[in-house]
C-alpha cells in the first residue's frame, strides 16, 4: 500500500477549503441507491491516483486499505458492517 506523504505546507484549513471546492461538481447521479457523497468518492479517488494506482481496481484497492490518517483528513468515517 502507498501512502500518501506528509505535505509540509499543506494545514487542515486548506484541505476543507479544497474539499469545499470538489463539492461544487455536480453529482449526475440518481438519488437512488447512492452510499456515499460525491465529494468523498472524488476526493479519494484523487488521493488513491496521487498515490500512484494506475486502475480502476488499484484505485478500489487503495480506497479500501487507505490510512486512517487520510480517511480523518477528509471527514470520513468508517461504514460499520452488520
Amino acid at each position: 500500500m502507498t501512502i500518501l506523504r506528509e505535505c509540509p505546507g499543506a494545514v487542515p484549513e486548506e484541505i476543507a477549503g479544497r474539499l469545499e471546492r470538489v463539492a461544487e461538481v455536480p453529482d449526475p447521479r440518481e438519488p437512488r441507491g447512492v452510499r456515499h457523497v460525491l465529494v468523498v468518492v472524488l476526493a479519494l479517488t484523487a488521493c488513491a491516483v496521487l498515490a500512484g494506482t494506475t486502475s480502476l481496481l488499484a484505485v478500489g484497492e487503495w480506497i479500501t486499505d487507505a490510512p486512517p490518517s487520510v480517511l480523518e483528513r477528509l471527514g470520513v468515517r468508517p461504514i460499520r458492517c452488520p
